[in-house]
């Protein structure tokens, strides 16, 4: 009986240090980084009430909290608010355009700059 225990701890210890996805250790997982130069960014500039413009950032493929830890540097970094709404992330900008200097985040943080693309401005 007491082998049954531990073999189940050393089997919960072992889950708990590899990666569920590739199942490598959690020190070797390259699984974020494949997922952040795989994904197809959509960044789409909107004016909204007031003339603020917003960015919407879509296809970004991260989980939840990859996903604030994101908005949270973004935010930071460009000095502006924003917010998660579902799988998009939505930067308001204020009165200027500031789509490349998001770019250029998006860029240090990992992402591939042939796959972010900027689709539109609406007025």
């Amino acid at each position: 009986m007491p082998e049954l225990k531990l073999g189940w701890i050393i089997t919960r210890m072992n889950e708990q240090t590899t990666c569920p996805v590739c199942g490598l250790p959690n020190e070797l997982c390259v699984c974020s980084d494949v997922e952040k130069t795989s994904s197809l960014i959509e960044i789409k500039v909107e004016k909204r009430k007031y003339g603020k413009l917003w960015a919407i950032i879509s296809g970004i493929d991260v989980s939840h909290s990859d996903l604030k830890e994101l908005v949270k540097s973004v935010k930071n970094k460009l000095a502006c608010a924003g917010t998660i709404k579902g799988k998009s992330v939505e930067i308001l900008y204020g009165s200027q355009d500031r789509t490349n200097e998001m770019i250029k985040i998006l860029v240090e943080l990992g992402f591939n700059r042939d796959s972010i693309h900027v689709t539109s401005l609406k007025k």
